[in-house]
């Protein structure tokens, strides 16, 4: 088994062709007295990535070392993805310029990056400049960490909220550079020139509610060109089902206090602060799935290490999941909600309810998390499964959930049970 990992602030990734750069990074930040931790990716020991998401998860700072190598790692957009919904701050470092980086990005890795500043070290006459800028913008994020209160209401700060994540308002500000983006910083869509007030005062203003349909409309009429450009075509139907489904409830009439909500009372006036804001639940919607999806290189040690870790957007993350029409994404979900939701009431109830899932996967899930729970209020509804469920695998899941919780009522029903199951079995016929 892997042992623990000493959790730093910043967390360097990169390509084993690259290592000798991240050593030097890596040099050069402690010698500003940061504290980091670099996986070694030429090393083939056994439990590296499972120490790798557990610094991933438990960092302050996630700085990966770009390269057209790195980035077409498979384990590079996970480790990203986990970097984004686990609340890091990303500080990429570039090695070649932003275009031919961008070239062989992956779409949602591209979606990420996009909205972030980079560093580039292009040449070793860049080194001391850019890493010196680095560590300036390292040690201004840190300090606003520092300074969060997340107990202050939304919106009073300079930090926002989005799908359950905290980020700091200054988040997405841009220089320009020599090597300038690709993908440049988002341009607000078509109106940018001439609009100075906020979507709904544009649209409708004095009005407290609309009719979806006409929000809809407005709403494509001002942002479809920029979502094309940022989303691939399915993302694109994702953009707004996400929007109709989880922001306005499937809402036939859209009111104002709910937009007003979602866009936490537009604190710094931006007009297209419910753009922005929907882009970003967007992403961390896209980056949950990258993380957990069962292609992921980090999905097994991700759900082994969330028990360490409390994050809000994994857990409402995870609890959409549960709804996926994946009932592979069900069952995974179950298993990681139990783990990043065990301290929430709630959880148990969530789980509950997809003991009676049509899948037989998911119904095994919902057993076993209940069983690592060891949920006292569940325990009626893990005896119905082991009772009565038509599958033996689901059965079986019960069972070992009803030992595992090992409490009264639990060894009670399984006690009456096989009570009950002994004398049936005496009277059927010989």
């Amino acid at each position: 088994m892997a042992s623990p990992v000493k959790l730093s602030e910043i967390v360097l990734t990169g390509h084993k062709k690259d290592l000798a750069f991240v050593k030097k990074l890596a040099g050069s930040l402690k010698a500003s007295n940061l504290d980091v931790w670099f996986n070694d990716p030429s090393s083939n020991e056994k439990g590296s990535g499972q120490r790798k998401s557990q610094a991933i998860m438990g960092c302050k700072i996630f700085a990966p070392v770009l390269s057209k190598d790195s980035v077409q790692e498979k384990g590079f957009s996970d480790e990203l993805a986990l970097a984004y919904i686990s609340n890091s701050a990303i500080f990429p470092v570039g090695l070649s310029s932003f275009p031919e980086i961008s070239a062989v990005l992956d779409v949602g890795s591209k979606l990420i990056l996009a909205r972030i500043n980079w560093v580039f070290v292009c040449n070793d006459s860049e080194y001391d400049d850019s890493i010196n800028n680095l560590i300036k913008s390292i040690n201004h994020q840190l300090q606003l960490m520092d300074k969060m209160d997340t107990s202050v209401e939304i919106g009073t700060s300079n930090f926002i909220e989005t799908h359950g994540m905290v980020i700091s308002a200054n988040q997405f500000t841009h220089t320009s550079n020599e090597h300038e983006r690709a993908i440049s910083p988002p341009k607000s869509p078509e109106v940018q020139d001439t609009q100075t007030v906020d979507f709904w005062d544009l649209h409708f203003k004095n009005r407290t509610q609309v009719k979806w349909t006409e929000f809809r409309d407005k709403f494509q009429q001002d942002y479809n060109s920029r979502i094309a450009e940022l989303f691939t075509e399915d993302n694109q139907k994702l953009f707004r089902n996400l929007m109709f489904q989880d922001i306005f409830d499937l809402r036939k009439i859209v009111e104002r206090k709910v937009y007003d909500k979602f866009c936490n009372d537009n604190p710094y006036s931006d007009p297209h602060c419910f753009f922005n804001q929907l882009q970003e639940y967007v992403i961390a919607h896209i980056s949950l799935r990258q993380v957990f999806n069962m292609d992921s290189t980090l999905r097994i040690t991700t759900i082994q290490n969330l028990g360490n870790f409390s994050f809000p957007a994994i857990v409402r993350g995870l609890t959409d999941m549960l709804k996926d029409e994946d009932p592979n994404i069900r069952a995974v979900a179950a298993i990681a909600l139990a783990k990043s939701g065990k301290n929430r009431p709630d959880t148990v109830y969530k789980l509950i309810r997809i003991l009676e899932d049509e899948d037989r996967l998911v119904r095994e899930s919902a057993c076993l998390s209940l069983g690592y729970l060891k949920a006292s209020k569940a325990v009626n509804h893990v005896v119905d499964r082991w009772r009565n469920d038509p599958i033996s695998t689901v059965r079986e899941a019960a069972s070992l959930a009803l030992k595992r919780m090992n409490i009264e009522e639990a060894q009670e029903c399984i006690k009456v049970t096989e009570v009950l199951s002994s004398e049936m079995k005496a009277l059927r016929p010989q």
